[in-house]
């Protein structure tokens, strides 16, 4: 037995032998022209074949350098396709017989180039069209031999032009590719792997089965498989994307999704996570996750999103609709729909999905919409209806606030809105400009029961300084900027109206007291402010400074009248007043015989004192003087204003034309208060 053990072993050392000097002899070389003929016969290129060598252990076919042509269809440097190492395994029976059949192919770091032309046909569509059929339709012998057991593309580099789309060329490196069993008319194994550079796994992959190859083209080609996205960086996919992601933005995706491709529409059910999120510098403290379901049509290039969710947070969007990805940038036609989302990250999605939206915005609420978005994805047309349980710009406050909303390049209008504030209502337009870091806004409000020291406070410096029923028409802009006073960039006009109301800080009736010198008890009131009973007035705002000719109060015991400017920001005063006692209250102080009688008081013709003033310094600490010039020229030219209508001798002497006799009364204009500052204020 031992002996027979020694014989096998010898034989089978004699074939090896055997086997190596005939592979060593052997000019696998003299093939090279007959098989780079048949590879030019079967895929229809040019194709050049280096030099064939013959590798025993393993058994395969050493290719250096093998490069397959462009169509002469388009125009292109490179080749479509070039590897400087082919490794293929054969059967030896067939390399010894003189027809060497290959059974599997290794590229090495192969490089392809695909291109898509204007009419979206893609350079590798017309590959193996030449090839034979018999009339019956069915592959000819020559291309039912074609099978191959596995070919393998290892470190491949993908070049992508779409002319169509006018993109520019990307290059995809580090490409794994492995395709099992094919055979013409069957379908086949196909494993990929895209790696992109990053810290973490960085890795995209395709699982499934492809085929049989259709006839016209890749595209109609059947795929079914699993797409796999494990920790890959926004901005290692960025480096290789020719900088798609907005600046400035990265995060780690990971998810998965079931892929199917029938008659060129490639159908995508699945799901992915964006964690660590970076937007445009702005870090996010939860997930995006996103579920979706859609169809790309390869030929057209048209996505038809059938359902998707993404959720950032607290926050969630639904969408459905279209999407043209053959134009740069792609167009949308899609609804959009949220309950309750956070406006800010709203505007965070917004802007990853390359929207116009400032990621720094100072609005904060929740909203409830219901919207169309189309034209360009970086600047589309919205339109649709919006609600809010609260929306807060700094310290202006609106609730229940329903609008109709349309947004053009970046540009917010709603218009009507209505809107609950400080206790009472709103209702207008309101206008923003959503892209700027310090958003502008302009609005055309009219107020009613509004909390006037609330709506003062949250917008201007004069908080706590007066209070009242307001009712108001307001035309304003202004700017929303978290580090500037808002009250220092309004401009506009405000007709206003206040009820019920109270001026803080000052007591006018002790003041005058003081001025008229009156000789018996003034008719003061509370030493904290001064009651009125009604104040209204046009005021007209330039970068913060409001300026009036016609501001008119009536007192339990007379009425003012006033003109001059108020600085909204630093709560300076400069005005002129004209105080005017009730025939009752002037005689009880002492009617013409009180002390600064001609001096600092004068009585018109029912008897009533009249004592203009100025007012100066700040709203807060105000200073009350007599107006000396008006006492001059009110004795001179005999202009008595009354209690009735006590801005007539403000009008004459601060530059008002005085009404003629038989002119009749002019009406005034409207007074509420329009949204003095009807949204995204400042509190200095």
């Amino acid at each position: 037995m031992r002996r027979l053990m020694t014989v096998l072993g010898i034989a089978v050392g004699v074939i090896l032998v055997l086997l190596v000097v005939v592979v060593s002899f052997f000019n696998i070389n003299k093939f090279r022209p007959r098989i780079q003929a048949e590879l030019q016969s079967k895929l229809n290129r040019p194709v050049t074949l280096g030099e064939l060598h013959l590798h025993l252990f393993p058994l395969s076919i050493k290719v250096d350098g093998l490069t397959i042509g462009e169509s002469p269809a388009f125009a292109s440097a490179p080749p479509f396709a070039s590897a400087k190492e082919v490794y293929g395994s054969a059967d030896l029976g067939s390399i010894l017989h003189g027809e060497p059949k290959i059974e599997s192919l290794t590229l090495q770091d192969p490089q392809v180039e695909l291109i898509r032309n204007a009419a979206g046909v893609w350079n590798f569509s017309d590959i193996g069209s030449s090839t034979a059929a018999s009339a019956s339709g069915k592959p000819s012998s020559a291309e039912a031999e074609f099978t191959l057991n596995q070919l393998k593309i290892l470190n491949g580099q993908v070049a992508v032009t779409n002319e169509r789309t006018k993109s520019p060329r990307t290059v995809y490196n580090h490409i794994d590719l492995t395709v099992t069993g094919f055979a013409p008319g069957k379908q086949f194994d196909v494993d990929a792997a895209v790696h992109f550079p990053g810290q973490g796994k960085e890795l995209l992959s395709f699982h499934g089965k492809a085929g049989p190859v259709a006839e016209s083209g890749a595209e109609a080609t059947p795929i079914d498989g699993r797409l796999t996205v494990e920790q890959v960086s926004l901005a290692g996919f960025n480096s290789v994307t020719g900088g798609s992601i907005p600046p400035n933005t990265d995060a780690v995706t990971s998810g998965n999704a079931d892929v199917r491709s029938s008659n060129g529409t490639v159908s995508c059910k699945g799901n992915l996570t964006l964690t660590n999120a970076v937007i445009q510098g702005a870090r996010l403290n939860y997930p995006i996750e996103s579920q979706y379901d859609l169809a790309f049509n390869q030929i057209t290039n048209q996505i038809n999103v059938t359902s998707a969710t993404v959720k950032a947070g607290p926050t969630a969007v639904a969408i459905a609709g279209t999407v043209n990805a053959g134009v740069t940038p792609s167009s949308i036609n899609l609804r959009l729909r949220t309950n309750n989302a956070s406006i800010p990250e709203l505007m965070r999605l917004a802007s990853l999905a390359g929207g116009k939206a400032n990621t720094n915005t100072q609005i904060n609420g929740d909203i409830t919409a219901d919207l169309m978005a189309t034209g360009s994805i970086k600047s589309p047309d919205v339109q649709g209806n919006v609600a809010s349980n609260k929306i807060q710009a700094q310290e202006l406050v609106l609730t229940n606030v329903h609008a109709t909303v349309k947004m053009n390049n970046g540009v917010a209008q709603l218009a009507p809105l209505t809107a609950g504030i400080f206790g009472g209502q709103e209702t207008g337009t309101i206008t923003i400009d959503t892209k700027p870091a310090r958003p502008p806004c302009s609005i055309n409000m009219q107020f009613t029961g509004v909390d006037t020291n609330a709506l003062l406070s949250a917008v201007s410096s004069a908080k706590d300084t007066l209070y009242g029923s307001l009712a108001a028409q307001a035309n304003l802009s202004f700017i929303v900027d978290s580090s500037a006073n808002l009250a220092g960039t309004l401009n506009g006009t405000v007709n206003f109206d206040v009820t019920n109301g109270h001026l803080k800080n000052i007591n006018i009736l002790n003041e005058v007291s003081r001025i008229g010198k009156f000789l018996n008890a003034a008719p003061v009131q509370a030493a904290g402010g001064t009651d009125l009973k009604k104040f209204s007035g046009t005021l007209t705002i330039n970068h913060g400074v409001a300026t009036t000719n016609n501001l008119a109060a009536v007192l339990d015991q007379g009425s003012l009248s006033g003109k001059g400017s108020l600085n909204l920001a630093s709560n300076a005063v400069d005005m002129h007043v004209n105080a005017v006692l009730a025939n009752s209250i002037s005689k009880s102080v002492g009617g013409t015989g009180v002390g600064g009688f001609l001096n600092t008081a004068l009585a018109n013709k029912q008897g009533e004192l009249v004592i203009p003033v100025t007012i100066t310094g700040n709203m807060s600490h105000p200073v009350v003087t007599p107006d000396t010039q008006a006492i001059a020229e009110m004795k001179m030219k005999n202009l008595m204003p009354t209690t009735g209508n006590p801005s007539s001798l403000v009008n004459s002497l601060l530059g008002g034309a005085q009404q003629q006799p038989g002119q009749k009364n002019k009406q005034q204009p409207e007074n509420p208060l329009n949204s003095l500052f009807n949204q995204l204020g400042k509190k200095h």
